[in-house]
């Protein structure tokens, strides 16, 4: 008789070996593997922390299976890298999910692949499921946490969820360390990105600020109620900023009715936003309140 342990331990056993079909082993690091999900079949997507070269980087399918690839691009904000095979290969891009039905205390499944090929495998349940946030001014569409053990070669991978789809990619670098899930929104659309252009494109205004508190008088006098700003120390010749008439010493507080208390405050608004879109902007400039239309750029790639 079947219980229905076993009847569980076996479809767990082969959605792991179905979903290993599109994952692969990433040696991007001189013999210090990670691992990868299979995009298109001659692209794979993956950490971009654990990729150090950008030629020459072997991506291992299965034991003896084995195609050299290159960097086609990287997103350190969302830690996604694109890489190019050198060649189209038989096999399985992934099926990918949403995250629009999960809920904390699902269980889920971690695959990776070991550096000599074999497929490994974590279970364990969501533990934290959270909204959009903002990682060095890269947007991703939610903030998941996985209650799992995610092993050495593991980010990369990908954790997929009850109806067998791949719906993020795993990764351990970037919140030091601590291992976070990439859901395949944000995935795919930094992978399109990359694919196009060859990077991401920042949101920009060109500016350099701080912090400052505004005294009450003058929030009196401008009509502003908040008691924080941030003020101008340097605009980017030709920027975005210096386009819309920003000048050194304007006190920004708001932008779009969002009020700054911080720089991290105006970096999500300008992300939200996205870049060609403009963004309302109000600052106190002589002890009067002003408003300008700031067109978000791209960041220049240094």
């Amino acid at each position: 008789m079947t219980t229905m342990w076993q009847q569980f331990s076996t479809e767990i056993s082969e959605i792991t070996k179905s979903a290993g079909k599109s994952i692969v082993a990433v040696d991007g690091r001189s013999g210090h593997t990670s691992s990868g999900i299979v995009l298109r079949r001659d692209a794979i997507v993956t950490a971009a922390h654990t990729v150090r070269h950008e030629n020459n980087i072997g991506v291992i399918f299965g034991p003896g299976r084995a195609v050299m690839a290159r960097l086609a691009g990287r997103d350190r904000g969302s830690d996604i890298a694109l890489l190019k095979l050198d060649q189209e290969v038989e096999a399985q891009p992934a099926q990918f999910g949403n995250t629009e039905s999960l809920s904390v205390g699902q269980f889920a499944v971690a695959v990776a692949r070991t550096r000599r090929g074999n497929i490994v495998a974590s279970s364990g349940i969501i533990s934290g499921l959270m909204g959009e946030w903002q990682a060095s001014r890269t947007r991703i569409d939610q903030f998941i946490r996985p209650d799992l053990n995610l092993y050495p070669g593991f980010s990369g991978g990908a954790l997929l969820d009850a109806t067998c789809a791949f719906v993020w990619l795993n990764t351990s670098g970037l919140l030091r360390g601590k291992s976070i899930t990439i859901p395949s929104s944000t995935v795919l659309r930094v992978a399109e990105e990359i694919s196009a252009t060859g990077h991401v494109a920042k949101p920009y205004v060109g500016l350099v600020m701080q912090p400052v508190q505004i005294p009450d008088s003058l929030q009196k006098k401008t009509g502003v109620s908040h008691g924080a700003g941030l003020l101008v120390m340097h605009v980017e010749p030709t920027g975005p900023a210096d386009e819309a008439g920003v000048l050194l010493g304007d006190v920004l507080v708001d932008m779009d009715g969002r009020e700054f208390s911080d720089l991290d405050d105006l970096s999500e608004v300008v992300g939200k936003k996205g870049v060609g879109q403009e963004v309302q902007t109000s600052l106190i400039r002589g002890g009067q309140r002003l408003q300008l239309a700031i067109r978000v750029g791209t960041r220049p790639r240094r």
